[in-house]
C-alpha cells in the first residue's frame, strides 16, 4: 500500500473516530437534556374508580331532593385529563381537567384549571407570556419532573390553593415498573377554589340540616348540640368548607410519569348557629379512588415506552458511538504504526 494511501487511511479513521466520540458527547450532554422536557402536544387521560363512604350531591341538595342528596357507600368514577395548551420556550401552559361522577353517570363535581409550568422541572413558573390565563401556583401541579429524585418535593393543592409536602418514602415495583413512591397528606384547610365553592351551597335551610344530621355519621355529642340549636334557628344556616386528603403516588423516575395513584379526598362543612361556629362537622365528601386497572396498565406502558426512548437516546446510542469511536481511533493508530514499520523493513532488505 502506498505511503500516501496509508496516511489518508489513518487520517480518515482518526477523523471518523473523533466524530463518533464528539457525537456521543453531544447526544448525551446536549441533545438529550434539551429534549428532556414536556412535549408541546402532550395529552394524558386517566380513569379512576372507587367508593364514597359519604357523598352529598350538590345538585339534589340545591333542588330540595333530600332523598337523593345523601349518598352512602356510592360507587364513583372519575376522569382526569392533563393537556398542554401551548408552549413558549421552557414554559408550558397546561390544563388540568377533572370530573367526578356516580356509577350511574351523574356528575357531582367538575373543575378545569390552567397552570404555567417549567417544561423540565414541571414546577409552576412565573416566567411565561403575560396573556396566559393561569393559576398562580407553587411547586408541582400536574406531575413529577423528568428525572425524579429520591427526595421530598413541594406540591400544589388546588382546592385550598396552598402547598403541601410530597414525601419520598421508598422504591417499589408497580405494574412491572420500577418506581419511587411518594405520599402527601395535607391537613384540613378552608376550600378556596372558586369552581369547587360554586358547586357547594353557601347555606342550608334548617329543615334540610335537621334531615341530614339525622342520617349523617355524626357523634352523639354533635347530634345533641344540633338538636338543641337548630330548632332555635329560623334563617338558613351559613356553611363553610374544608378539604384534606391522603395520596400515594407511584412514579417512574426517568420520565416523571405517575404509574399508579391512590387517594382519599375529604370535604367537610362547618356551621354558624346562634353565634356559635361549629367547624368542619358535616362530611360532604369522603371518597377513596384509584386508577382503574386499564389506566394503570396504560400508564405503565407509557412509562416503559418513554423510558426506553430516553435510554436509547441517552445511553444506548452514545455508548455505541463511544465504542465505534474508540475502535476507529485504535485502527488509525494500528495503521499508522504499520505504515512506519513497512518502509523500515524495506530499507533493511
Amino acid at each position: 500500500m502506498a505511503l500516501s494511501t496509508r496516511r489518508g487511511l489513518v487520517i480518515g479513521l482518526a477523523v471518523l473516530g473523533v466524530l463518533c466520540l464528539a457525537a456521543a458527547a453531544v447526544l448525551k450532554w446536549v441533545v438529550l437534556p434539551s429534549q428532556a422536557r414536556v412535549p408541546s402536544d402532550e395529552s394524558t387521560t386517566r380513569q379512576f374508580e372507587g367508593t364514597a363512604k359519604t357523598l352529598i350531591n350538590p345538585q339534589a341538595l340545591s333542588s330540595g331532593n333530600l332523598r337523593e342528596a345523601l349518598l352512602v357507600n356510592e360507587a364513583l368514577t372519575a376522569t382526569r385529563t392533563v393537556k398542554v395548551l401551548t408552549t413558549d420556550g421552557d414554559a408550558a401552559q397546561v390544563e388540568d381537567s377533572r370530573t367526578l361522577a356516580t356509577a350511574s353517570g351523574q356528575t357531582v363535581g367538575q373543575t378545569k384549571t390552567a397552570y404555567a409550568v417549567d417544561r423540565k422541572t414541571l414546577e409552576a413558573t412565573t416566567d411565561h407570556p403575560s396573556d396566559w390565563q393561569v393559576t398562580a401556583a407553587q411547586g408541582l401541579t400536574v406531575s413529577w419532573p423528568i428525572g425524579a429524585d429520591k427526595k421530598d418535593y413541594t406540591g400544589w393543592v388546588q382546592e385550598t390553593q396552598a402547598t403541601t409536602p410530597l414525601r419520598y418514602v421508598r422504591e417499589e415495583t408497580r405494574n412491572g415498573v420500577s418506581t419511587y413512591v411518594y405520599e402527601a397528606s395535607p391537613e384540613a384547610a378552608p376550600i378556596k377554589d372558586p369552581q369547587v365553592l360554586q358547586s357547594l351551597p353557601t347555606a342550608l335551610p334548617v329543615s334540610a340540616l335537621q334531615a341530614l344530621s339525622a342520617v349523617l355519621p355524626l357523634s352523639d355529642e354533635l347530634k345533641q348540640q344540633l338538636a338543641t340549636l337548630l330548632p332555635q334557628t329560623t334563617q338558613p344556616v351559613p356553611l363553610t368548607y374544608t378539604y384534606e386528603n391522603k395520596s400515594t403516588y407511584w412514579v417512574e423516575p426517568s420520565t416523571g410519569l405517575v404509574v399508579d395513584l391512590q387517594r382519599q379526598d375529604v370535604r367537610k362543612a362547618g356551621l354558624s348557629l346562634q353565634g356559635r361556629t361549629i367547624a368542619a362537622v358535616l362530611p360532604v365528601l369522603d371518597a377513596d379512588t384509584a386508577y382503574t386497572q386499564a389506566s394503570a396498565t396504560e400508564a405503565a406502558g407509557d412509562a416503559k415506552d418513554k423510558k426506553d426512548a430516553i435510554d436509547l437516546a441517552g445511553t444506548t446510542i452514545p455508548l455505541i458511538l463511544l465504542i465505534v469511536g474508540i475502535v476507529l481511533l485504535l485502527a488509525a493508530v494500528l495503521v499508522f504504526l504499520l505504515s512506519r514499520r513497512s518502509p523500515r523493513a524495506a530499507d533493511t532488505t
